[in-house]
């Protein structure tokens, strides 16, 4: 059998499961509800009085534990439930837990509305509960985590540790104090990534689908975590990144004064947010959630093309004439986005004419660059890459949209993938997973010869617009003080939800240094550089 037919026939078999997901109606609806202090003692004290004569033989396999008539995501090896709440909250959540089934019945056992909330949510506290039948007059201990972040559960029938290509159902959890916490779907998914597909730990394309009872399978765009509307989830594993949020600063950063500084209403950027995945009753740690960088986000419509820098290869224009459209992934680095398959020849005219006019000579680049690029977005792009120092970012990792306008195609850049940053850059020692941290770099310029030449040409008296940019954005957004708060605030999400604990657990051999201070120390350092180069640019 196909890999294609194989995944369909998941898709058929696990589709089914999606009804699971849509919640239990008999429950009484307790959104923004709170617990008082020791509002539990009663249950507790009843609870107790049970595990003293029931014989602990229950079993559990098949237990599916429900917070307020939605099913939890568990890791059945380990008997810990996780229930995603807001952990900016002082007051514990209202909610009764159940057994899906109604068959089997759910208390606690130690009261923890007496416990301080954030601690037990940093703490990774393991609150046990009693879950007996009385039927058969036996009972068990269970476990509920409740993690301050969301929460994404996956069934499959696929073995995430061999198959690359699978499909399912999903859930994606938002704190329960919410009135529609949960988002459920089948879908489709593959591996994605090139250096971090050698990781245990890998990341995910998922594509959220319907199937409708004659088999066939249509797009299916939800809206997850307070992001846009999309059918498709990019799942970022952050298995090098010893602190796990520098994409999410590098991202927010970027959104906060290059991703709508265009003349479109669209968003040339992308939006992450944070959750824990469960597949198959088996904890697999903290992603990244990404809206993907497509034709939807950036508005590209049929006229107009949208292209991805994945792998740093040299551009030369006749390369494009050895190989077929096909082959440009392997002998340019470049895939075409939003076009059928590989797109035809036709459809690589802009990213082609792009190369031919950076071979010319200095007077014809000039000119032509100039009609070309954006200068606000090349700007922008610049003065955010030398901040970051996304030396991975220059040969690769780069969306490349064209954009047409009244007097031609308009070239827009948008950044991708932003681990490797802020002092971590790529090394070719696997034991050390790619990466190395290299403060020194702080002081040092990043090179970039597409951009150094529009600057040593002073195309579009660019040199002027960065350094009235620059100084603009360190009085808002790239203030000290503002990008500490964004640190911190990023920090706080992954260390105080218990999440980072529970991956370095889960990933012992992934980077889990926690080193917060020496990427603030580079911070610091690297923005002082900046302001004094700007000073003489």
């Amino acid at each position: 059998m196909s890999k294609k037919a194989v995944l369909l026939f998941s898709v058929l078999l696990l589709a089914g499961l999606v009804c699971f997901f849509a919640g239990d109606l008999r429950q009484e609806d307790e959104a923004g509800k709170i617990l008082s202090p020791g509002s539990l003692a009663g249950e507790v004290r009843q609870a107790e009085h049970l595990l003293e004569r029931l014989p602990g033989t229950l079993d559990i396999e098949e237990l599916r534990l429900s917070f307020r008539g939605e099913e939890l995501a568990c890791d059945r090896k380990t008997k810990v439930w996780y229930l995603p709440v807001d952990m900016e909250c002082d007051a514990w959540e209202a909610g009764e837990f159940t057994d899906f089934e109604g068959v089997i019945k759910i208390l606690p056992l130690l009261d923890y509305t007496l416990l301080e909330k954030q601690s037990v949510i940093a703490e990774g506290q393991q609150i046990p509960f009693l879950v007996w039948k009385e039927s058969e007059e036996t009972c068990a201990l269970i476990y509920v985590v409740f993690t301050g972040l969301p929460v994404v559960r996956i069934e499959t029938g696929a073995d995430l540790d061999v198959d690359t290509v699978f499909a399912g159902s999903i859930v994606f959890y938002e704190p329960c104090s919410k009135q529609e916490w949960t988002v459920s779907s089948a879908f489709e998914a593959h591996e994605r990534g090139q250096t971090t597909r050698a990781y245990p730990k890998r990341g995910y394309r998922m594509n959220l689908i319907s199937v409708t009872s004659a088999g066939v399978l249509t797009e299916n765009p939800k809206s997850v975590f307070g992001m846009r509307k999309s059918d498709t989830w990019i799942f970022y594993a952050a298995y090098s990144d010893g602190t796990k949020i520098r994409d999410r600063f590098n991202v927010e950063l970027w959104n906060e004064f290059g991703a709508s500084d265009t003349p479109y209403r669209a968003h040339f950027g992308t939006h992450m947010e944070y959750a824990e995945l469960v597949v198959n009753g088996e904890y697999r740690g903290l992603y990244g959630i990404f809206e993907p960088v497509d034709s939807t986000q950036l508005s590209i419509s049929d006229q107009e093309y949208l292209y991805k820098r994945t792998v740093g290869r040299e551009l030369r224009s006749e390369l494009f004439d050895e190989v077929e459209p096909e082959d440009y992934l392997t002998t340019l680095g470049m895939e075409i986005k939003g076009k059928e398959g590989y797109g035809s020849r036709a459809d690589w005219r802009c990213f082609r004419n792009f190369v031919q006019m950076c071979e010319k000579d200095d007077e014809t680049f000039a000119r032509e660059a100039g009609k070309l690029l954006n200068m606000e977005n090349a700007a922008d792009i610049w003065l955010y890459l030398q901040m970051i120092y996304g030396e991975d970012n220059i040969y690769k990792n780069m969306f490349f949209a064209f954009k047409k306008e009244q007097d031609g195609y308009r070239l827009y850049l948008v950044p991708w993938d932003t681990d490797l940053t802020w002092g971590n850059v790529y090394t070719d020692q696997e034991e050390e997973l790619y990466v190395i941290h290299a403060p020194e770099r702080a002081e040092n310029y990043l090179e970039w010869p597409f951009m150094d030449r529009m600057l040593a040409l002073d195309i579009g008296e660019i040199r002027s617009a960065v350094s009235t940019r620059w100084k603009e954005l360190r009085q808002g957004v790239l203030s000290d003080a503002h990008m500490e708060e964004l640190l911190q605030r990023y920090r706080h999400q992954v260390q105080d939800s218990g999440a980072f604990g529970r991956d370095a657990l889960r990933w012992p051999d992934s980077h889990h240094d926690g080193d917060y201070t020496g990427m603030y120390d580079f911070m610091v350092k690297r923005m002082n550089f900046l302001d004094k180069m700007m000073e003489n640019i």
